[in-house]
């Protein structure tokens, strides 16, 4: 089992991109790695969002599900999350967040960060994706049918992963965000977000593992570098 606050990754952001997400392993199997964790479904079918060792997909409804052990992931992040700072606030967004963390954990921009918010949220834009409508669709394809909505006055956690730029080619570089609320029946991929009394808690990553899948399609495609 990896250690608190150490990434585990299956597979890499590129696989996405170019489509290549029809296998992948049980959701379920990798909530040994972490109990936190972002990433998706088979053919892009939805967000994944793990939180306090319990594995949810947002539907396209904006609906959130508990996964079943048959669900199938082609690409996740998640860690054992033990935050090193925290820090009660009024307010937070999208905007403030990454320059309110580099005042609580000074020379973290080449670190991966694991970051929870828990509180209320006046507002919260999302977007769910997919699934794919044909095999090696891509994700700029998938992405273009998104839905976007938005949730208001809801209570519930933000999590979040901010990888350094650096690594474009293997994850998701800046900030990716996802919420689930308090009653873990709605969550998506937050596009923008404002809180009120939250509490803020982050974890500086200095130990990052990625697991290349073994299926077949991974085996017989040739994963590009990034344009």
């Amino acid at each position: 089992m990896p250690a608190p606050n150490e990434i585990y990754q299956y597979s890499v952001i590129n696989t996405l991109a170019q489509g290549i997400c029809d296998d992948g392993v049980p959701v379920t199997q990798l909530l040994t790695k972490g109990d936190h964790g972002l990433g998706t479904l088979a053919k892009m079918d939805g967000e994944v969002t793990i939180v306090d060792g319990q594995a949810y997909q947002n539907t396209s409804s904006g609906g959130a599900r508990t996964l079943e052990p048959c669900d199938v992931t082609p690409f996740l992040m998640t860690t054992h999350f033990r935050p090193t700072t925290s820090v009660t606030l009024p307010t937070l967004s999208d905007e403030t967040l990454l320059d309110v963390i580099a005042g609580l954990c000074p020379g973290s921009a080449n670190s991966f960060l694991a970051i929870r918010i828990e509180g209320v949220f006046p507002q919260i834009k999302y977007r769910v994706a997919g699934p794919q409508c044909h095999p090696h669709e891509t994700m700029a394809e998938v992405v273009e049918r998104q839905r976007v909505g938005l949730f208001e006055n809801q209570r519930g956690v933000v999590f979040a992963f901010f990888a350094p730029g650096f690594t474009h080619a293997s994850s998701v570089v800046g900030l990716h965000l996802h919420f689930l609320s308090a009653d873990r029946k709605v969550g998506g991929h937050i596009l923008q977000f404002d809180g009120v009394d939250v509490s803020l808690e982050v974890a500086v990553v200095r130990k990052y593992t990625v697991q290349l899948p073994e299926t077949e399609e991974f085996s017989s495609e040739v994963v590009a570098e990034p344009r």
